[in-house]
């Protein structure tokens, strides 16, 4: 009775622990647990469901990154065409991700004891919160981009796969050009921007993420949109536009577009309307001869020739790669593709060069970021790596590496624990 006393007034015992928290015991429960990781698993669910309709990016967009989702009962689920209607809330990954991490710490405060008994499962759920946190963190912070390179081309950018910016470049020094660039956060429709670097004020009149456009015989009404457009391609190819919601989908290509009046001061020097090409505004000339001036529309000002375009956000990099060769491989008498591989010079901030292969699962890593060969074009002679940001890469393998030593302790620890007990038990010869 001694013992258990002395054992009880431990700072480390459960229940003085449990008497310095109490505000923890609540989260610690196992019940919260089994109810987080169910409604998980019904997120998970709504989220695979989901795909068919918006994509994966969608679906990761508007059910995992998020505190919570709206969810419509499918119409060719049994009762879809009474339940189809009912909006459901669903938790969000953001939501039941946080929960989960604070349960996880509520119970390892509260309940585990620091004993050798104990210490794997005590490491076990310790790399389980360091996997929840680094999750989130990445969710939060990671950035994918793409780069686009031809075949003996350099390229020092990158171009989001989300995201434009109305761009107007200075070109009336040829040796050397200026770019004031207006990223789509500040495309707000009836809002006048105005920079320094730029002499005139752009007022928004409207802004798009995705859109069908047409190009109408003369004459012919172009729609709201582009009604009051009197400069540039929008009135020269009879451009109409059609707002429509952005496409997620892994196929989904999205055509931003913007229409804006140039002021200098308060006269009006006109309205323009420019679209943005998925795949590079270089494109537009495949799409439609009219179109091609969509990667340049020029406008001179006080004496000064600028050009502008609606393009895809673009991040400069401190190095540049140059695309020595491509080759592709496919699977024997098929046309499904077996390898990807591009031979690069990696161009190095202080002048150096470093050649370097990029192929299917083997990436390039510099300054933080990885570079996987994403596509390829061999008739065309370009190649296209997604890039992705994530300074908390290590995260996930440190983690597992916790998980990997709490189950070894764990079970070594029983395991020479029921050995000593065979080893006292058999009987001497």
């Amino acid at each position: 009775m001694c013992a258990n006393s002395r054992k009880n007034k431990s700072p480390f015992s459960l229940g003085v622990r449990k008497k310095a928290f109490p505000w923890l015991v609540p989260l610690s429960s196992v019940r919260l647990t089994l109810v987080l990781l169910s409604l998980s698993m019904v997120l998970i669910f709504v989220a695979t469901l989901e795909q068919v309709r918006i994509g994966i990016r969608g679906a990761q967009a508007e059910y995992f990154e998020s505190f919570f989702g709206i969810w419509y009962y499918p119409t060719e689920f049994w009762g879809g065409s009474f339940l189809n209607f009912i909006p459901l809330p669903i938790p969000g990954g953001y939501l039941l991700g946080g929960l989960l991490i604070l349960n996880l710490i509520a119970a390892f405060i509260t309940r585990f004891q620091m004993t050798y008994k104990k210490m794997g499962i005590q490491i076990i759920h310790l790399g389980i919160i360091l996997l929840l946190i680094g999750q989130m963190v990445t969710q939060a912070i990671q950035v994918e981009s793409r780069m686009q390179i031809n075949k003996g081309e350099t390229s020092n950018y990158l171009e989001r796969f989300h995201g434009v910016e109305l761009v107007f470049t200075d070109i009336t020094d040829a040796s050397e050009s200026k770019v004031v660039a207006i990223p789509e956060e500040m495309l707000e429709v009836g809002r006048t921007l105005n920079t320094p670097k730029f002499p005139l004020k752009v007022r928004v009149k409207s802004f798009g993420p995705n859109c069908n456009f047409d190009l109408k015989e003369s004459g012919e009404n172009r729609g709201n949109i582009t009604a009051g457009v009197d400069r540039g391609v929008g009135v020269s190819s009879n451009l109409s536009i059609t707002p429509i919601e952005e496409d997620f989908s892994a196929e989904g290509v999205n055509f931003s577009y913007a229409v804006f009046e140039l002021l200098d001061k308060s006269e009006s020097l006109g309205t323009w309307t420019a679209v943005a090409h998925p795949a590079g505004n270089s494109r537009w000339e495949s799409i439609h001869p009219k179109l091609a001036g969509l990667s340049f529309q020029p406008i001179r000002y006080d004496g000064r020739l600028w050009g502008m375009e609606l393009r895809a956000k673009r991040e400069y990099l401190p190095f540049s790669i140059e695309l020595l060769g491509i080759e592709n491989e496919f699977y024997q008498g098929t046309d499904i593709p077996h390898n990807f591989e591009s031979h690069i010079n990696l161009n190095l901030e202080s002048g150096q060069k470093r050649k370097a292969l990029v192929y299917m699962n083997t990436p390039l890593r510099h300054a933080g970021k990885t570079f996987y060969q994403y596509q390829m074009n061999k008739a065309a002679d370009y190649s296209v790596f997604q890039v992705i940001r994530n300074p908390s890469w290590l995260v996930p393998y440190i983690a597992c590496i916790l998980v990997s030593i709490g189950l070894l302790w764990q079970f070594s620890f029983h395991l020479i624990s029921f050995l000593r007990k065979q080893a006292k038990a058999a009987p001497a010869v």
